[in-house]
């Protein structure tokens, strides 16, 4: 497990701080304690040898040399000076409230978003080291699909133990500090490892509905205007682009990054601006309050267990869900065999074994590419018959030169078939002929179908199922991005009218922020300290 050292000659400081950064992350890093920096020097290279990874060091000295002589090594330094500075590779967490660009955040709350903000750079260099959890099931039972597919886009490294020869095997999660826990809900095991923090109040400026793209970037620019935000995620962080393996044309990224990188990248973001981050929390109402303000009702995952919060405005960024196959077998063998969306963490499983999936667009696009790495081969199965009439240029060219990556034309499937676990498929050409292919593994990533059952009819909707907004969707005197219920939003691809793509999404996240500024300033009684300006 990697390291977090602490590195203080104030013994009972040092212990103090250890309690702290202990109980944030102890499901994910261990955490040792130095009596100073050259004590400290030792340790490194002492688990150097060991070959155990040291992830930051956070020290109470200016470490100057020795953050020099350890590059690869995150340092932080608690400095008891505001104004404190030191090498430009060195994080400065003042321990004055001055310190702090709101003039009063506490020390605690200034250290867990230096440590954040440095662990997920350290992971996203160091990708592919050390697991934090051990996870052990069936592969093709559903809720051992579910355990890894949350895992791996909650960005948690796991090591997978399949038991494959127990189909009724439980699904057991060992975490780093040895905790086991058997067939945990999706709820308790985020819980368990450190991803939700306690709520901090009953009642926000903003509720935001979806930690996808524009839900956390609405997040970011509401509460750098200084309101209070919470976002509430059904699942992990990203939404559908989440589990993308690559974007490769988001500006600022020349060569491109997954899903997985921009979710964390603007989830730390969010929490940099005290954005409070709930996820596996699936929002199931949306009803006007008698204050003026909005209550979102919502259950959590894996459990009957409900909960709610009010809020003054609340934007709905709850995006897309893949279309669902027709194919006869289908819902029987969903998540054992055949799989909505294509979770990267399912990639090294198929090793050896013939993939097939379903799609014509970039996702599935990418998600051929990316799982050709390691099944001996792929098959991306289209409906239509020009492959370049859906997807961009340069991933069919990509595909065409890919070994192993097949594309087959006017296809579609017919039916699944198997038992209990997904055996083959019946393939049906535009011609009518058919044949029966032996198959392990389909993903399905087709279409898209707007995330607005939960609202029942709370909001107005275009005849697909796109949520309206403005004045030219709701018929009446709406801000930009508002909805058929005052004070409530809509940004993403859940919005009537929207451009499906990432930087789209993230643009209307900034854009709605004005439109929550002006709703404030009509109706300011009802937000926290109405005009405090935030800062990053």
């Amino acid at each position: 497990m990697p390291v977090i050292l602490l590195a203080d000659p104030d013994p009972l400081r040092r212990h103090e701080t250890a309690e702290l950064v202990q109980r944030w992350y102890r499901t994910s890093f261990r955490v040792l304690q130095a009596g100073g920096l050259p004590e400290a020097e030792r340790a490194l290279h002492r688990l150097a040898g060991q070959e155990v990874p040291v992830s930051a060091v956070v020290t109470a000295e200016d470490p100057g040399p020795y953050a020099e002589r350890h590059p690869a090594t995150r340092w932080l330094l608690l400095a008891d000076d505001p104004a404190a500075r030191s090498g430009p590779s060195v994080a400065v967490v003042g321990r004055e409230p001055a310190a702090a660009p709101d003039g009063g955040t506490g020390l605690a709350e200034r250290l867990r978003a230096a440590l954040d903000d440095s662990l997920c750079t350290w992971n996203a260099e160091h990708r592919g080291g050390l697991p934090t959890a051990e996870v052990r099931g069936y592969r093709f039972a559903p809720a051992a699909y579910a355990v890894r597919d949350f895992l791996g886009r909650s960005d948690v490294l796991f090591r997978w133990v399949p038991e494959e020869d127990r189909p009724d095997a439980p699904v057991t999660v060992r975490l780093g500090d040895g905790t086991e826990l058997v067939d945990p809900s999706i709820s308790e095991l985020a819980d368990r490892l450190g991803l939700i923090r306690p709520a901090g109040q009953d009642h926000y400026d903003v509720a935001v509905i979806g930690g996808g793209p524009g839900g956390l970037s609405t997040a970011v620019y509401a509460a750098a205007e200084g309101m209070s935000v919470v976002v509430i995620e059904d699942d992990a962080p990203g939404g559908q682009a989440g589990s993308t393996s690559r974007i490769e044309n988001y500006l600022g990224f020349p060569v491109g990054l997954t899903g997985g990188d921009l979710a964390q990248r603007a989830l730390q973001q969010a929490r940099r601006v005290r954005v409070e981050w709930q996820p596996t929390r699936v929002a199931t109402r949306l009803v006007p309050a008698q204050s003026g303000g909005h209550t979102v009702e919502f259950v959590k995952a894996g459990t009957a267990e409900t909960a709610s919060v009010s809020a003054a405005a609340v934007v709905v960024a709850t995006g897309v869900e893949w279309n669902r196959l027709a194919a006869a077998g289908t819902e029987r063998l969903l998540n054992s065999g055949v799989y909505y969306g294509a979770s990267l963490s399912d990639a090294p499983s198929t090793a050896g074994e013939d993939v097939y999936m379903v799609g014509a667009g970039n996702s599935a696009g990418q998600a051929a590419l990316y799982f050709a790495r390691y099944a001996r081969s792929v098959t991306l199965l289209v409906r239509g018959t020009d492959l370049g009439a859906s997807m961009s240029n340069y991933l069919v060219q990509r595909i065409e030169r890919t070994p192993g990556l097949h594309v087959l034309l006017g296809t579609e499937v017919a039916e699944c078939l198997g038992g209990t676990t997904l055996t083959g498929l019946r393939l049906r050409e535009r011609t009518g002929a058919e044949r029966t292919v032996p198959a392990q593994c389909l993903y399905v990533l087709i279409g898209g179908r707007p995330s607005t059952d939960w609202l029942d009819g709370a909001l107005e909707l275009d005849e697909r199922g796109y949520v309206l907004t403005g004045t030219g969707g709701v018929g009446r005197e709406a801000l930009p991005m508002e909805t058929s219920m005052p004070g409530v939003f809509a940004v993403g691809d859940v919005r009537s009218g929207s451009v499906k793509r990432v930087g789209a999404a993230v643009g209307e996240g900034a854009a709605v922020a004005h439109s929550l500024i002006e709703y404030r300033r009509r109706h300011s009684g009802r937000f926290q300290d109405a005009g405090a300006v935030g800062g990053f």
